[in-house]
C-alpha cells in the first residue's frame, strides 16, 4: 500500500510485579559488668516472592525469542549471627585480655520455581568433560553442584569380563538396581556406555566409572545428581588483644565450614586430555589390564574420565591466620627530650597460615554468577609483612 509497517519490538508484560520481600528479624543486644561482656545476636527470616528472572526464553510462534522479565518463583533465606565481645576479660596489673568472636550461618532454599525458568536455565546438553551441569532445583540451595558420582576406574574391559569376575575387579558392564549384570536378548552382559546427543562411547578398561543411577546401562544426562552445596554452614572470625604494660599483640582469624568447592585447578591437571602440564598425581594412573587405582588412564584428546563429577567437589572448610600486629608505645616521658608526644612501632603479619584440608592453592573461593565456587587456579594470596612507626610531634 506504499505505507511503512509499524510493528512491535518487544512484547508485552502483562503481570509483572516487583518482587515482593517479606521478613522477620528478632534480635538482643546485651552488656554486662560495665561493658566487660558484650552480646549481639540477631535471627532473621525472608521470604522472596516473584522472583524476577532476565531474558526467558518463549516459542518462536510468538513473534519473539525471550521475555525481558518474568516472575518465576519463591525463595527463602534463613540465618543467624552472634557476635560476643569479651574486653579485659583478664586484667591482672599490667596485663589484660580481649577476646571477640562471631558467628554467621545462612542457609536459602529455592521453595517453587515456573518451569519456563528450569527450560531456560537448567542447561540440559552441559555435562561432557570439563563441565558440571547448570540447575536449579526446587528443595535445593541456590549455589547447589550438579553432577555424576565417581566411582573409581574399571580394571578390566569388556572383553575380560570372566578374568574380572574371577578376581573380583571392576569390569564396564550394565548392572541392575540388585547389582546383577544386565544381558542383551542374545543371552549376552550388556556393556556400559556413555550417552550424549549423537555420540556413543563403550568404556574400556582403565576407564572412570561413573554410578548409572537409572541403572539403564549408559551414563548420560540423567544420572546427574545433587553433589554438594557451595554455601557454608557456619562461617565468622575470631581473635584476641593481648596487653603487657606498652606491648600489645591482636590476632584475628576467619573461617569457613561446610561448603564445597570445585577444584577445576584439580581437573584440569589430572586429565591427561590435552598437551599440559599434569600434577604428579597421574604417575598412578591405569597403565594395564588388572591396576587398581583411582586415576584413570590417559587419552589424548578422547574418552570421558574428566566429567564434572564428585571426583573434583572437595570440602572447602578452613581456618586462616588472617592477620598477627604486634606494637609498642614508647612513654611520652622519655620523649619529652626529642619533643615528641608519642612514638609507635608496630609490624603486621598477613595470611601466615591456613589449615585445609582442600587441595587447591586457596580454599577462599567467592561463588560465580549461580552460586557456585569454581576453583580456576586463581593466584592466592600472598603472605607478607607491614612495618609501621607513628611519630606525634
Amino acid at each position: 500500500m506504499d505505507m511503512s509497517a509499524v510493528y512491535p519490538t518487544r512484547i508485552r508484560l502483562d503481570g509483572l510485579k516487583w518482587e515482593k520481600v517479606t521478613s522477620l528479624n528478632l534480635g538482643f543486644d546485651m552488656e554486662l559488668w560495665n561493658g566487660k561482656v558484650s552480646v549481639i545476636y540477631d535471627w532473621y527470616k525472608k521470604r522472596t516472592d516473584d522472583l524476577l528472572f532476565k531474558d526467558i526464553d518463549i516459542p518462536s510462534s510468538s513473534g519473539f525469542a525471550t521475555l525481558t522479565y518474568k516472575n518465576v518463583g519463591r525463595m527463602d533465606n534463613d540465618g543467624w549471627e552472634l557476635t560476643v565481645n569479651l574486653n579485659r576479660v583478664v586484667e591482672k596489673g599490667k596485663f589484660s585480655l580481649d577476646i571477640n568472636t562471631n558467628f554467621a550461618s545462612n542457609k536459602n532454599m529455592i521453595r517453587s520455581l515456573d518451569p519456563s525458568v528450569l527450560n531456560n536455565f537448567n542447561n540440559h546438553s552441559d555435562f561432557g568433560n570439563g563441565a558440571y551441569y547448570t540447575r536449579l532445583q526446587e528443595g535445593n540451595s541456590f549455589g547447589s553442584i550438579y553432577g555424576f558420582r565417581y566411582k573409581g576406574v574399571y580394571s578390566y574391559s569388556y572383553d575380560r569380563y570372566d578374568q574380572a569376575v574371577a578376581e573380583g575387579k571392576t569390569v564396564p558392564v550394565a548392572r541392575d538396581e540388585n547389582g546383577v549384570p544386565m544381558t542383551n536378548f542374545d543371552g549376552t552382559v550388556k556393556p556400559m556406555y556413555y550417552y550424549h546427543s549423537t555420540t556413543k562411547y563403550q568404556f574400556q578398561g582403565g576407564d572412570a566409572i561413573y554410578e548409572d543411577i537409572n541403572h539403564d546401562g549408559s551414563i548420560d544426562q540423567y544420572d546427574v545428581v545433587y553433589l554438594g552445596n557451595c554455601n557454608p554452614k557456619m562461617q565468622g572470625g575470631f581473635g584476641f588483644t593481648l596487653r603487657y604494660d606498652r606491648f600489645s599483640l591482636n590476632v584475628f582469624c576467619n573461617y569457613r565450614w561446610g561448603n564445597k568447592i570445585v577444584n577445576m585447578a584439580r581437573m584440569n591437571a589430572e586429565n591427561m586430555y590435552h598437551a599440559y602440564n599434569q600434577c604428579t598425581t597421574v604417575n598412578w594412573r591405569w597403565r594395564k589390564d588388572g591396576d587398581v587405582t583411582e586415576i584413570p588412564r590417559a587419552l589424548f584428546q578422547s574418552g570421558y574420565n574428566w566429567l564434572g563429577s564428585d571426583r573434583f567437589v572437595e570440602d572447602g572448610s578452613f581456618l586462616r591466620l588472617k592477620q598477627l600486629t604486634l606494637n609498642y608505645s614508647f612513654d611520652p616521658k622519655l620523649l619529652k627530650k626529642a619533643h615528641l608526644n608519642t612514638l609507635n612501632l608496630s609490624l603486621t603479619l598477613n595470611n601466615m597460615f591456613t589449615v585445609t584440608k582442600y587441595t587447591g592453592a586457596d580454599p577462599e573461593i567467592s561463588p560465580n554468577n549461580i552460586g557456585v565456587s569454581e576453583d580456576k587456579n586463581r593466584t592466592p594470596r600472598s603472605r607478607y609483612f607491614t612495618f609501621g612507626l607513628t611519630i606525634g610531634i
